[in-house]
């Protein structure tokens, strides 16, 4: 009996922390000006990497155009988009959003930065306050994220937003398999695969982005 409270009392707290960070997380995103792109990549990548280095400027050019930077708050393509975004002198136009339990630790650049325990609700804000996502190479976490975002849009439970991806030579085999395979099975629709657009040129996945954004309230998510 007592090892059953323990447990309910032990889960409990846990879910009252989560919801005190997510809220402390809400009330950050909402002191960063509208609208707001969430970046996705690979922690492994250094910053010598080409794509690190088209993070670094596609962040430069969104911050630049007065849209905010959502991202991770640690290495690689993380870092990468922090220090874009502040290279312009900009204050106030970027979040990152650290995670205790994979220890990746907090990259120089961050401005704005918040620490939650779970991934699951870093997840959930850098999905749900964003007007847009970009997505460069990664690996398991960054396809995760790729997946949940699709996910959501295709269930109607996001509205549909742009997704960008970078590194056509890095994607290009997910296409294959998505085209040859998922769709020749019926697993998704010819429509699903118009959810997101694949591209090396920084210029036209900003004007995506940005185009998107001028249509929509520059101080909220989309609705």
């Amino acid at each position: 009996m007592f090892e059953r409270l323990w447990l309910w009392f032990s889960y409990y707290a846990r879910l009252k922390r989560v919801y005190r960070q997510t809220l402390y997380g809400v009330w950050k995103l909402t002191g960063i000006p509208g609208p707001k792109v969430s970046i996705f990549g690979s922690a492994r990548l250094e910053q010598e990497d080409p794509y690190a280095k088209l993070a670094h400027q596609i962040a430069a050019k969104l911050v630049e155009n007065d849209i905010s930077v959502l991202t991770g708050g640690g290495p690689g393509i993380m870092e990468a988009a922090h220090c874009g975004a502040i290279s312009n002198g900009k204050n106030a136009k970027s979040l990152g959003i650290g995670v205790t339990e994979i220890g990746e630790g907090k990259n120089p650049c961050v401005q704005e930065y918040i620490e939650l325990d779970y991934f699951f609700a870093r997840k959930w804000l850098l999905t749900n306050y964003s007007i847009a996502f970009i997505v460069f190479p990664g690996g398991f976490g960054t396809i995760d994220e790729l997946g949940e975002v699709l996910t959501l849009i295709q269930t109607n439970k996001l509205p549909g937003v742009p997704i960008v991806l970078i590194g056509y030579e890095y994607w290009l085999p997910l296409m294959h398999w998505l085209e040859d395979e998922a769709l020749k099975h019926g697993t998704i629709s010819a429509d699903d695969l118009k959810l997101f657009t694949l591209t090396d040129d920084l210029d036209y996945a900003f004007n995506i982005v940005s185009n998107f954004c001028k249509k929509h309230d520059r101080n909220q998510p989309c609705s």
